[in-house]
């Protein structure tokens, strides 16, 4: 069993990974992306095969951006940078460039080994320009490191704070101008609780981040925040550079941001009101831990509402009725099996059937995106859809007959809008562009469709970029004759429409004002009236069907929550605004884009940049003298900064097109590392291990080499590791060493007789593993390997082999692993666990043992942060030359310490885990403040032995075969370990043992 252990090992770091011992969920490759490559100036971009023209689109769309960056960073880069564009937000979470599972929240990342950048598409093409700027800005400063650490030997390159890392790729891509954005800055401002910047972590570090440097841009201009970039790699400390940029110290020019803030945000607080002054909160985002409480919907009787929550961890479908009368409560549980993944964030919504009873919604399943129909009252899915070709499925709503409905999905490199028959299942495409057409919602009457759809531009837009101008109105689809009307025209977003019963309004959302609120335009009268103006911003809504009432799931307070507005909306008042118009359903997006601008941006040979004649003195053009001169140089290095970086000028001439090529994998090295040593006795002792893989992650190959005298007698293992398909395949060979001296001693002087003893396994293995879901896989495991024991006697100048005994063995191994567990700080809190091993060996046609093993964990969470883990665990081995197990240690009693073993095995654990020390500040010896310290009480009770007849569990009233142990302990998240000190006692249940100490440096079971 432990070299079968070693050698899965093996197999996981040729991918590049590391298992969490066998537990783990899992990646789901549902269907293969095939690629296709562009070579451009600065990048290598890879796309779906077949989408050529996607690939010139992104292509150009880098090399623009590009330019945009170094506009600002003022460097060219200093290496070539490859971009995966996945086609789906699916097949981008199975990606094996990075072996960490990928949730729906990830938008994209930069990994640092080979400085790749991966993007989904999602439909839009507006957010993937700005996706793309994120993630190149960090592409871009990996970049810069090779081409100007050179240049600038006296900068020593640090490392920054999480906000400036990731504030300036977002100040770079958006610039502070996002209503969306600065809800967060806006939320945190009103109730006072912005925190400091240093030491900030999580998505506020992008929010404020991004809102920092949006003000030093404005109130010094943008070449200070360059020169803060720079100057913050070659200075030592935040203060220390910004005392040379700024002239102050960090905490005044924070102090300085904070009050700007104030100044920018407190006129919105007397136009905007507090949610709880005019509505009703209906959900308790503080009581349940929901950071999320999103789509309310109302019933079409409006008696009952349904929404997503993330109450009680999990983003679930939760229903409450009308008056509030009776306690909400979670009708389907999200995120815990194959049927329900996940759900598409901000995207998966809710829709009534008009029996009052059924609900439809999309969501991420085993098998790829489904239209569930769960009915309400069983709290069970009663039927679910997969509509063909479908890579993603978004917003729904069913139609008023209940007969159809309408979804927004992702076919292709398009999201269009799709009309499907529920009797048939038949699909009718009724957009079919290169739009981004979202949250379709029926007319009353069912005749026509509204929709929210990037086909409008702001001619005043700042941004920069081919799609940077678009943004998002309503629309409506006459679904009989086709024709398309244009009903909001606004500047920024409009999302989440809904006409009213009557027919005699259209409701949006919208941002006008800098807070985004709930609108109404009159259809029939004209004009737009304002329904909501609270803090800090709705983000989807619905009307009942009397429009008699309103919920809307609005952000305040550091959450979103469910809000009630039970009062007429009959008292709008509304304004003058553009009537309607009709507008052509054409495919016109790209109409205003020359793609032939991509012409200039081909390979072109690499070009190092000029140094200039020393006796011409500095540059002129040199950014660092003529921009920056607070950084500082060294006379020695003072040539070296006399640069032309001319030769990576924007290309002037459209004469070098790129070629597409189809992508084939060539492998690069990941890691190498080892050592060598030489002995007089063995000769050199080495140790090599090196791990590669090609671009897209799918194919690995791991070498490990321990050389220690002859060749027969080192460890070799070679393995390669196939990722790309949903089966996982895995293959190597092997040669395992193992060898230890002992002495015999006779009677009589110097006459003991030393003895080496070798054992030898040398073969080759095979791994399938098959995912059936996030959640659940298979593994299967064979082995073939020849294993030989030798016995030598060692004499003053030689050895001599006395014997050997060699063997043929084979030995197959299976595996069960369930694992849906939900994290905390120290390991998990909630879900459950299961993994079951069934391996044997088979020597010379005879069995030599049978090995069952079950390990099944149990998380139950309450009161938000505290949770019940339980964990059982049985083990059983038959054979003549069966496997044993110990009692001990982390998998059995940690107060057991003594060496009994057993070739039968049951644990069973219980363990409260809950929070210790918020935090604790220390002043003295050294200042230090140590944060979310947690604890654990266990009892563990367990035993080990051979024989079922002579076991006997008690002696008496004590404990004999039985052993039970008990402790407590805090744990502490150093980042990459948890560090773990626990007090045990062993207990034969009349009396105590001493406490034992025990620590480690691993999570939580």
């Amino acid at each position: 069993m432990k070299l079968r252990y070693i050698l899965l090992l093996l197999l996981l770091l040729a991918a590049g990974t590391s298992p969490a011992y066998y537990f783990g969920q899992n990646k789901v490759n549902l269907v293969p992306e095939e690629w296709s490559t562009l070579q451009t100036m600065h990048f290598d971009i890879y796309y779906p095969r077949g989408e050529d023209e996607f690939g010139r689109v992104v292509a150009l769309m880098a090399e623009e951006t590009y330019y945009t960056l170094k506009d600002q960073l003022t460097f060219p880069i200093g290496s070539r940078i490859p971009v995966m564009f996945y086609s789906s937000k699916t097949n981008f979470q199975s990606t094996n460039i990075i072996y960490p599972l990928l949730t729906e929240g990830v938008g994209g990342f930069t990994e640092s080994l080979r400085n790749r950048v991966a993007i989904p598409f999602d439909g839009s093409y507006s957010d993937l320009e700005e996706l793309l700027a994120h993630e190149l800005t960090h592409a871009y400063t990996n970049a810069l490191e090779d081409g100007v650490a050179n240049a600038l030997r006296s900068m020593r390159p640090t490392s920054f704070p999480f906000w400036f890392s990731e504030g300036l790729p977002e100040y770079l891509s958006i610039g502070g101008e996002s209503d969306y954005n600065n809800m967060f800055i806006l939320d945190m401002v009103v109730n006072d609780k912005l925190p400091p910047l240093q030491n900030l972590g999580g998505y506020y570090a992008y929010r404020l981040g991004e809102s920092f440097l949006a003000y030093l841009a404005k109130s010094y201009g943008k070449d200070k925040v360059t020169e803060y970039y720079y100057t913050l790699r070659s200075s030592n400390g935040l203060d220390n550079a910004t005392k040379k940029v700024f002239g102050l110290e960090f905490d005044d020019l924070e102090s300085r941001w904070r009050y700007q803030l104030k100044r920018d945000f407190y006129p919105l607080v007397e136009s905007q009101g507090i949610p709880v002054e005019s509505l009703e909160k209906r959900s308790d985002s503080k009581k349940k831990g929901a950071y999320f409480n999103l789509m309310p919907r109302f019933s079409p009787d409006g008696s009952r509402y349904v929404w997503f929550s993330s109450a009680e961890s999990r983003y679930s479908v939760w229903m409450g009725s009308l008056h509030g009368l009776s306690e909400p409560r979670r009708i389907l549980k999200g995120e815990a099996t194959g049927e329900i993944e996940e759900f598409h964030c901000f995207r998966s919504n809710l829709s009534w059937f008009p029996d009052n009873r059924r609900v439809a919604f999309a969501a991420k399943t085993a098998n790829g995106d489904r239209i569930h129909i769960l009915d309400v009252d069983r709290r069970k899915i009663v039927r679910s859809i997969a509509p063909a070709g479908m890579s993603a499925i978004y917003e729904l709503d069913v139609a008023p007959d209940g007969r159809s409905l309408v979804f927004a999905g992702q076919q292709g490199m398009r999201c269009d809008l799709f009309l499907m028959d529920l009797e048939s299942e038949n699909l009718t495409r009724i957009t079919d562009d290169l739009y981004n057409d979202l949250q379709p919602r029926f007319t009353p009457d069912g005749q026509s469709v509204v929709f929210a759809s990037e086909r409008s531009r702001d001619p005043e837009s700042r941004r920069r970029g081919l799609f940077a101008n678009l943004n998002r109105n309503i629309f409506s689809l006459d679904l009989a004759g086709g024709e398309l009307t244009q009903h909001t025209f606004e500047k920024k977003d409009c999302s989440f429409p809904q006409v009213d019963a009557k027919g005699q309004n259209l409701y949006y959302i919208n941002s006008d004002g800098g807070v985004s609120n709930i609108f109404a335009l009159d259809l029939k009268g004209g004009g737009r009236a304002k329904v909501t103006s609270v803090l800090s911003g709705v983000y989807s809504a619905d009307l009942s069907p009397d429009s008699r009432h309103l919920l809307l799931a609005n952000y305040f307070d550091g959450a979103w929550d469910i809000y009630f507005k039970d009062r007429s909306l009959d008292t709008l008042r509304f304004s003058a605004y553009p009537a309607p118009r009709t507008v052509a359903l054409e495919d016109s997006l790209l109409a205003g884009i020359d793609l032939g601008e991509l012409d200039r941006y081909g390979k072109r040979e690499a070009l190092k940049p000029r140094r200039v004649n020393p006796a011409a003195g500095f540059s002129t053009r040199d950014p660092f003298l003529t921009e920056f001169p607070t950084f500082e140089y060294t006379a020695e290095d003072s040539l070296l900064l006399q640069r032309d970086f001319s030769y990576d000028d924007r290309p002037q001439t459209k004469d070098n097109p790129p070629v597409v090529k189809p992508y084939r994998a060539r492998f690069s090295l990941d890691s190498l590392w080892g050592g060598l040593a030489y002995s007089p006795t063995v000769g050199t002792i080495g140790y090599v291990e090196l791990s590669m893989s090609d671009m897209m992650g799918d194919h690995g190959i791991g070498i490990n080499a321990g050389v220690s005298g002859k060749l027969e007698e080192s460890n070799l293992a070679l393995t390669y590791l196939y990722l790309r398909q949903r089966m996982d395949y895995g293959i190597g060979v092997f040669n395992h060493n193992d060898e230890y001296f002992f002495r015999e001693v006779v009677p009589g002087p110097n006459n003991d007789i030393w003895f080496r003893y070798r054992e030898r396994q040398s073969g080759g293995y095979f791994l399938l593993r098959y995912p059936f879901s996030r959640f659940l896989r298979l593994e299967f495991d064979q082995m073939v390997y020849q294993r030989g024991s030798y016995l030598y006697q060692l004499g003053d100048s030689l050895e001599v082999e006395l014997a050997n005994d060699l063997d043929l063995v084979y030995s197959p191994g299976f595996r069960l692993v369930h694992d849906n567990a939900l994290y905390g700080s120290t390991g998990p809190l909630l879900g459950w666990r299961l993994y079951y091993d069934l391996n044997t060996t088979i020597n010379d046609g005879k069995i030599d043992y049978v090995t069952n093993y079950l390990d099944w964990r149990s998380y139950t969470l309450f009161s938000k942060r505290y949770s019940i883990a339980l964990r059982g665990i049985a083990g059983i081995s038959t054979g003549p030359n069966h496997q044993r197990f110990s009692l001990g240690g982390y998998y059995g009693i940690r107060a057991y310490g003594d060496n009994l073993s057993g070739s039968k095995k049951a644990v069973l654990t219980a363990e409260l885990r809950f929070p210790f020390f918020e935090y604790i500040d220390m002043a003295f010896p050294l200042p230090l403040t140590i944060p979310n310290i947690r604890g654990s009480i266990f009892a563990e009770l367990g035993t080990v032995f051979d024989d079922f007849d002579n076991f006997q569990p008690f002696d008496g009233s004590k404990l004999k075969d039985l052993r039970l142990g008990y402790g407590f302990g805090p744990r502490l998240d150093l980042g990459y370990v948890i560090l773990a000190l626990d007090v045990t006692w062993l207990t034969d249940l009349e009396t105590n043992s001493r406490p034992t100490f025990y620590i480690s440096l691993s999570e939580d079971f």
